[in-house]
């Protein structure tokens, strides 16, 4: 205690508690996970409704606990925890870059994405229409005339890596005059409000695609099944503490 202090007593410090009715804005997407093992036929898949640090079981592979590098949705799942809120301005599929290009293809055009909340369906397309990106993205490298072995590295992607090329699922219109129509500047997820994205690749009328099982001998390089997230892009409204 110092001297200015003496015969001025005062609280302790604390964390102040959270501010009722105010919320801080800020631009961050809302992700989560889906994951097939290689040569495994892919499923339905209903993002959004298993959280942070509950467990999921990837088609064909093992349980795990998801972290933030499978989903930063905390709460229940299925919803927006109390009292943040989410205004979804677009959506991107994005696959990691190691997945096979095969795979990536499959995941761009088998897979049908639907985007729903309160029981109604505000997106549905094809997932090359909600690219991280536009289109089917592959680069690489084939070493092969020069070796007595297949030597590859590539990358793959679920279109051009930019991460201004995104496919808005909303227009920041103008109101009309006379008219009954509101600007529309993105879907709002309130807190605790149920919503989900399904990504579906069993639509199709054929047989369910298996994930790719060549060998390194192949193509110099052992594929390891699909790995991808869905992001619900635009503003979060967070608590201010």
């Amino acid at each position: 205690m110092s001297e200015s202090e003496v015969g001025r007593p005062h609280g302790r410090l604390r964390l102040r508690n959270i501010i009722a009715g105010s919320l801080d804005a800020r631009v961050q997407p809302l992700y989560d996970y889906w994951a097939v093992a290689k040569n495994t036929a892919v499923r339905q898949e209903t993002l959004f409704s298993i959280a942070w640090g509950q467990a999921y079981t990837p088609a064909g592979g093992t349980v795990l606990n998801k972290t933030y590098y499978h989903t930063n949705l905390t709460g229940n799942g299925g919803s927006m925890p109390a009292p943040n809120k989410l205004l979804v301005k677009n959506i991107s599929v994005v696959t990691r870059p190691d997945v096979h290009p095969q795979d990536v293809a499959a995941v761009a055009g088998q897979y049908v994405v639907d985007f729903n909340t309160l029981n109604k369906s505000f997106w549905r397309g094809h997932a090359q229409k909600l690219p991280a990106g536009g289109g089917v993205f592959i680069s690489g490298i084939n070493n092969a005339a020069l070796a007595t072995t297949a030597e590859v590295n590539y990358s793959a992607a679920n279109g051009w890596p930019s991460a201004e090329n995104c496919s808005p699922i909303v227009m920041d219109t103008p109101a009309i005059q006379g008219a009954q129509v509101n600007p529309i500047t993105g879907v709002l997820l309130e807190q605790q409000q149920p919503f989900f994205v399904q990504v579906d690749p069993t639509l199709t009328g054929a047989t369910n695609y298996t994930t790719n099982n060549d060998t390194a001998a192949n193509t110099g390089f052992t594929p390891n099944g699909i790995i991808a997230w869905v992001f619900l892009e635009g503003v979060m409204l967070v608590a201010i503490v």
